[in-house]
C-alpha cells in the first residue's frame, strides 16, 4: 500500500486567523463568480515552473503551503511558500510519497514555516496535459480532502499548467487563478514564445531571360528535387518509427493506469475493511474494557478474549484479539505525534484510531482527550 500523511490539528488551530488578501496581483485566467480564489506568491510560481522543468522523465512533486479564508462564503486560498517532496517513488506517469517524504515534509513545516497551513499539492504531467488521473483524484479525496487544499497541476513540455478545488463536493479544474506579490512591486510573468519558421523569397524570371536561363538551372532544380525526395523519405521512416514509438509508450501508459486503478480499489477496500473490522467487531464484543489514566501506566484491554489466563502468541489484530492502551492528549499533540510516542507507525495505525475512538474528523483532537491506541508487540 502507498503511504500518505495528512497534518493533524489542534483545536486551537481549527479557529480561522484573518487573513490579509493580496492587493498586488495578476490574474491568469478566468473565473466563475462561485469558484474558489488562488492566489500564488510571484517567486513560488517561478520557482515551481523552474523545479518542473529540471526533469521532464519524472513526475516531481511538492507540497504547498499559506493561508485561506472563508469570509461570506468566498473561498480564497494564499499559497506562499512549498516544500519539495524528496524521497519519492516517481516514474513518468506516477508520483508516490513515501514514509520518508512526509517525515521530511512535517519537519520543514515545523522548523521553517510553523505559521502556515499545508493547502494543497503540487505535481507535474510532463508530456501529459492537465488533468487529475483516477489515482490522483483518489490523492485529493483521502488525503488533501479539506475544503480550501487544491491541487496544482503543471505540463513543463507543453508550458501549461491549472489548479483544482474542491467544488459542490467534487473536485473541480479552476479557469484561472492569481499571481500576487507584494504592493508595488511589478509582477512580471514571461510565458514560452511561439517559434517562427523564416521564409525565404523566389524571384520570378520573366520573358527570354527566362526562358534562356531556364536550362541553366534545370540539373540544379533536378538536384535539389532528388534530395528533397530522399530527405521525405528519411523523415517518413523517423515518424513511422516515432509513431511504433508512442504505440509502445501509450501501450506501457494504459498498462500502469490499469496498475493504479487496481491498487485504488485494493486501498479502498483495505481502507474500508479496517473500518469496519474496528468499528465492528465480528468475534466478540467489548468485554467491559478498563483504562488507567495514570501517566506511567497503561492496562491492556483484550477485545474477543476466551481464555483470560490463555497467552496470545498471534500479533495483534483487528480480526482476532487486540490490545490497546489508553493515552491522554496533551497540549501541541498531533495524531502524528501521538503515534511516534507510542512507537506506532503511522500510515498502518491511524485508522483503526479513528475508528476504534469514534473520531470522525482526524483534526478534532484536544488537549485533555483520551484516547485508545494498539499495542504493537
Amino acid at each position: 500500500m502507498n503511504d500518505f500523511d495528512i497534518d493533524i490539528l489542534d483545536e486551537e488551530e481549527t479557529e480561522q486567523d484573518a487573513v490579509q488578501l493580496p492587493m498586488n496581483y495578476l490574474l491568469i485566467g478566468e473565473l466563475e463568480n462561485d469558484d474558489a480564489k488562488v492566489y500564488i506568491k510571484q517567486d513560488v510560481y517561478k520557482a515551481l515552473e523552474e523545479y518542473a522543468s529540471s526533469d521532464t522523465d519524472h513526475e516531481l512533486g511538492t507540497i504547498i503551503l499559506g493561508n485561506y479564508s472563508d469570509a461570506l462564503g468566498k473561498m480564497n486560498v494564499v499559497i506562499s511558500e512549498f516544500i519539495y517532496a524528496k524521497y519519492t517513488d516517481a516514474s513518468a506517469a506516477s508520483l508516490t510519497f513515501t514514509h520518508e517524504t512526509w517525515d521530511y515534509v512535517h519537519k520543514e513545516h515545523e522548523n521553517n514555516h510553523p505559521d502556515t497551513k499545508i493547502v494543497g499539492w503540487q505535481h507535474t504531467h510532463p508530456g501529459y496535459g492537465i488533468f487529475l488521473s483516477n489515482y490522483d483524484i483518489f490523492i485529493q479525496e483521502n488525503f488533501f480532502n479539506l475544503p480550501f487544499q487544491v491541487a496544482y497541476v503543471i505540463d513543463p513540455v507543453q508550458h501549461i499548467r491549472g489548479f483544482f478545488q474542491w467544488k459542490n463536493g467534487k473536485v473541480e479544474k479552476l479557469k484561472g487563478f492569481y499571481i500576487y506579490d507584494e504592493v508595488g512591486k511589478q509582477i512580471k510573468i514571461e510565458q514560452p514564445k511561439e517559434k517562427k519558421n523564416s521564409g525565404s523569397g523566389a524571384s520570378i524570371m520573366s520573358g527570354a531571360d527566362n526562358g534562356s536561363k531556364f536550362s541553366v538551372f534545370q540539373p540544379i532544380m533536378l538536384g535539389v528535387l532528388c534530395v528533397a525526395v530522399i530527405g521525405l523519405l528519411i523523415s517518413t521512416m523517423s515518424l513511422h518509427k516515432r509513431y511504433a514509438r508512442q504505440v509502445e509508450e501509450q501501450e506501457a501508459l494504459e498498462l500502469q493506469l490499469a496498475e493504479q486503478n487496481m491498487l485504488i480499489s485494493q486501498q479502498a477496500m483495505e481502507l474500508e475493511s479496517v473500518k469496519t473490522a474496528a468499528t465492528h467487531p465480528t468475534d466478540t464484543p467489548l468485554d467491559n474494557p478498563t483504562v488507567d489514566n495514570k501517566e506511567d501506566e497503561s492496562k491492556d484491554i483484550e477485545f474477543g478474549a476466551t481464555e483470560p489466563d490463555e497467552p496470545s502468541q498471534e500479533p495483534p489484530s483487528i480480526d482476532g484479539r487486540v490490545y490497546f492502551t489508553a493515552y491522554k492528549v496533551e497540549p501541541g499533540d498531533s495524531l502524528y505525534a501521538i503515534c511516534a510516542k507510542n512507537n506506532l507507525d503511522y500510515a498502518s495505525a491511524y485508522r483503526i484510531i479513528l475508528a476504534i475512538n469514534g473520531i470522525q474528523d482526524p483534526n478534532q483532537i484536544y488537549a485533555g482527550q483520551t484516547i485508545l491506541l494498539p499495542i504493537e508487540e
